[in-house]
């Protein structure tokens, strides 16, 4: 019985523990199972339920966890709102202030607040912008706003870890899922990545080859599915031949002679 016993203890530690070896992290990356997410999402009586996750959110909840964020972000493909493809304006007034900075290599304080509105009005429509909210960091913590500069330190932070525990990145079997072109641009310029060229592996997935290895690797691969899930209306539906695999535009193929480049 004492061994009985034993071996009953010892399976179930053993099975705990394999269970949480399969919890995803950047570490442990899975794939986002965008049913599983839709439906954990979409009911009232899950942990999941978009409206107060999204409401933790929004309010700098910082108890989040990755789980979460998982759900947060990979959920967000199925809300209304979700519309990667459209031309957002306050995003372009972003830029334009950003323009006005006449300082080397810092922002200037006097255009904080403008920064702070735009940034803001931006995330309304984009609520998990990276570069937005880099922006808010930065800002909030060289005003002196501790508070809102770990609040948005941390949403960047998680959401980074979000995309990391996606894939390795570094495969086209694993790559990174995001939801904006842009979440590419962000992923790749936070590692000091420098792209040499883009181009399409398969339909849903892109390949960015590296002027120069980095942290060892000669490129990174994105899936970019999601963001062709909703279209604005009289946006041409690309033909998916176009975009299937060539072995001569995939560098990992021994037939490799040169990327479509874009």
């Amino acid at each position: 019985m004492a061994e009985l016993r034993y071996f009953i203890l010892f399976f179930a530690l053993f099975s705990f523990v394999r269970a949480e070896a399969q919890v995803p992290s950047p570490e442990n990356p899975v794939a986002p199972d965008s049913k599983a997410i839709e439906v954990a999402v979409s009911q009232a009586d899950s942990p999941y339920f978009y409206p107060k996750l999204f409401s933790r959110y929004m309010a700098g909840d910082t108890t989040l966890n990755l789980e979460e964020y998982r759900h947060l972000y990979y959920g967000y493909v199925f809300n209304d709102n979700y519309k990667p493809l459209e031309v957002r304006n306050y995003a372009d007034s972003v830029m334009m202030v950003l323009a006005q900075n006449t300082s080397d290599s810092l922002i200037s304080p006097i255009l904080f607040d403008k920064i702070l509105y735009y940034c803001g009005k931006s995330l309304e429509h984009e609520p998990f912008n990276l570069n937005f909210i880099n922006l808010m960091t930065y800002v909030y913590q060289n005003e002196g706003n501790l508070e809102k500069a770990l609040e948005y330190s941390y949403k960047l932070r998680m959401l980074k870890n979000t995309i990391y525990s996606s894939g390795t990145g570094i495969s086209k079997d694993s790559p990174w899922h995001v939801l904006y072109r842009s979440d590419q641009n962000d992923i790749l310029n936070s590692l000091g990545a420098i792209v040499a060229r883009r181009m399409y592996i398969t339909v849903d997935c892109e390949y960015y080859h590296l002027l120069e290895k980095n942290k060892g690797n000669k490129g990174y691969y994105f899936d970019v599915s999601r963001l062709y899930l909703k279209r604005p209306e009289g946006t041409p539906v690309k033909s998916k031949r176009r975009f299937e695999f060539n072995p001569y535009q995939n560098p990992k193929s021994d037939r490799f002679i040169g990327p479509r480049i874009y």
